[in-house]
This record gives C-alpha cells, structure tokens and sequence, in this order.
C-alpha cells in the first residue's frame, strides 16, 4: 500500500445527504492534521474552517467532496488519499468503509485507544472537572482488538447476510466480520442459506454464550437472547475493577442494571441488593433464577419511575453503594430522583459508567457540584476499531 501514489476509498454516504448535496460539490485538498474522538480525520480548509473527513487520519494528504457546510465547521468525504500517512494501517474487512460498524480500522491500535482516552479526559475538562488529569485513573485497552463481539445483528434477503450500511438501511453483504468471535463467522455459511430460503426481509441475531454455545434468534425483538455486554474479556476486567472498590455495607442499587451483571457477584457483600432496568430480571426468564440471592431483587421498570416511588421507602444512614450505568444519553431528567434515592438510602459510594463521554461527564460532574468527590477513573476498550468504550468514576459522598 505505501508504494501507491493514489489510493481510491469508497465510503459509504447516507442517501438523504447524497439527496442534498449539488452536483458540483467543492473539491478539496487537505492535509489531515489530527483524528477526533467521534471518528473523522480532522484538517482545516484556506479560509481555517475545520473540515471533518471519516476515513483518513493525521498524515493523509486527501482530495475530498464537501458533504454539509457549517460556519464552524465543514464536513467532507474522500475522493482519493493522495498520500497516506506512513501511519496507516490496512483494513483487515473487505468492506470497511461501506458497513456501518467499524469506524477505525485504518487507524492503527495504539492511537486508537490513545484518542479515546483523550476524549474521555477532554469531555471532562469541558464540563469544569479540571483536575481530572491529576487524579488517579487506570486504563484497560484490549488485549485482542479483533474476534471479540459476542453478539452480532445481521439482515437477511435473497443476498444472504449484512449489516446496514451507515446512516442508510442498504445491506452490505458480508462473509465474515473481523470483529465477530469465531464460532459465529464459522457458521455464517449455513445462517447465509437459511437467510436465502426465507422469503422477503428477515432479521437474525447470533450470540456466543459464555458456555460457548452459539445462539440464533430469527426476526425476534431487540436483545431477545437477553443482554450482556459484547465484549467478555473486558467486561470481567470492569467487574474486577468495581470489585475492588464496593467492599460491602447495607444497600446495593444497581441502576439501569440489564440482568444484574455488574452487582450479581457483589450480592453477598450487601444486606439488600436492588436492580432496577426496564429490562431487569431476563436471566431469570433463562431458568437462571436459583443462582439469584433471596435479597437481590429485580425492578423491570423505568429507573425514574422507581426512584420517585423510593420517595416513601425507609430512611437508612448505614452506608451502602450505587452502580449507574444509564444508557448513552446518561441520567438526564432522572438524575434529581436519582440523587434523592441515594440520600435516602445513606449511599455514599458511587460507581459511574458510561458509554458516551459528553453525557458520562456531565452526571459526574453534576454529583460532583451535589457533595460528591471524585477517587478514581478508569476506562475500558469493549469496542476497539470503533469509536465506543466505557468510561468509570468511583465517587464518595464527602
């Protein structure tokens, strides 16, 4: 590849932009100076706007379209690398660039989870935590960046197996994903047949249990195989971690806790263990139940709904702890029953996770300014070659 002068990428562009852009788009030529933690190289035009450009990173000399003009900013797509950056890697998937999953595998390893951390140190800078590059934080990049997903999604038709491509629902055919554990690209083949049999559209999950057992579900709900998180190796690493830090006490609360998988293992440290998510409780529809403590129990609820109704719950000033792991637009407008929930409850360890950095660091921030002081960071790689992970806080109530 370094030998190529001109090297020719195809990136996927969603219909609805292609819809809007003239036919005689601006061209540009633009040396990419660094690479943003949302995904795209980041270079400058002559007038000093920034020009986003997925696909490239620092180095890439690029000849680009203009896809969306801003005052601030300016977005772009790649006509051709006219000179790659000695960094470059090379894309182990046929169709990187076009499926809508992997946004980095051109970017080498190294610099993928230097960026993230970055990011995540950043968002919390933005959002007045400035001391946050002082204080203690452990860092968990993956030991494999590749084969890891336990779990996939793909679309089904007289084309076989897909993914969508981004931000559009055409299928990219596929035969394999590089990021997919081996026992699911293994039985792609027979799933491809069966995808063709049916008649119109279809849907099929495939999960590698941890037994090892691979499952299949067929034009079923979301997550209908139950959740847990895509990547084991570094979810026993964040279990470990939160370990360390509980010790024990009165009350648990796990909020936003899917099937238990942060506090299960923590239960026997606590005299009551609360796990409340609109999904709780599915490993019990799984025939799990006997290994679910008598004093764990599960709320299949709205978080926000159940910490208001705590409103009446019995006053404890025994210490006890909370997990928080809210979905990607973090607490939002539950964050104030949250907080109360916790008073309550004599709470007074905090574990903050999450998967958005902007939204992770306003909840920490927001306990913070509430008589919260933060102990330690931590973040963890469940997601290399895209541009997702987990961010952690341990907090005390001061």
């Amino acid at each position: 590849m370094g030998g190529k002068s001109c090297l020719l990428l195809r990136l996927s562009i969603p219909r609805n932009v292609r819809a809007q852009m003239p036919e005689n788009s601006l061209e540009l030529e633009l040396t990419v100076e660094d690479l943003s933690r949302s995904g795209p190289g980041v270079a400058r035009d002559s007038g000093g706007r920034v020009v986003f450009v997925p696909g490239t990173l620092p180095g890439d000399r690029v000849r680009v379209r203009v896809t969306r003009e801003q005052k601030r900013f300016v977005e772009a797509e790649v006509l051709q690398v006219l000179s790659p950056s000695p960094e470059r890697a090379q894309p182990r998937c046929s169709v990187f660039g076009r499926c809508g999953g992997c946004q980095w595998q051109h970017v080498p390893y190294d610099r993928q989870w230097k960026t993230k951390v970055s990011g995540a140190l950043h968002a919390l800078a933005r959002v007045g935590l400035t001391e946050s590059r002082t204080l203690p934080r452990e860092e968990f990049p993956a030991l494999d960046p590749w084969s890891y997903r336990n779990r996939i999604q793909l679309r089904g038709g007289p084309f076989g197996l897909g993914f969508y491509a981004r931000g559009s629902h055409e299928v990219v055919p596929i035969d394999r994903c590089e990021i997919a554990r081996e026992e699911i690209n293994r039985s792609l083949k027979s799933f491809e047949r069966e995808a063709m049999a049916r008649s119109g559209a279809s849907k099929l999950e495939l999960e590698v249990q941890e037994t090892g057992e691979l499952e299949s579900s067929w034009n079923a709900p979301h997550a209908a195989l139950g959740f847990r998180q895509v990547h084991d190796a570094q979810n026993r690493l964040l279990k470990e971690w939160i370990s360390k830090k509980l010790l024990g006490g009165h009350v648990l609360l796990d909020l936003y806790g899917g099937s238990g998988n942060l506090s299960l293992g923590l239960a026997s440290r606590y005299t009551e263990v609360h796990c409340v998510d609109r999904g709780a409780g599915r490993l019990i529809q799984k025939g799990l139940e006997l290994s679910v403590p008598a004093h764990y129990r599960f709320y299949s609820m709205d978080v926000k709904k159940w910490a208001m109704q705590q409103r009446s719950a019995e006053v404890s000033i025994s210490g006890g702890a909370c997990i928080l792991d809210p979905p990607r637009e973090g607490c939002a407008d539950a964050f104030g029953s949250i907080l109360a929930v916790l008073e309550r409850r004599g709470v007074d360890h905090l574990i903050a996770v999450g998967c958005d950095p902007d939204s992770w660091a306003r909840d920490v921030a927001r306990f913070s300014s509430r008589g919260w002081r933060v102990q330690e960071f931590a973040f963890f790689d469940f997601f290399p070659q895209t541009v997702h992970f987990e961010s952690v806080a341990w907090l005390k109530r001061v």
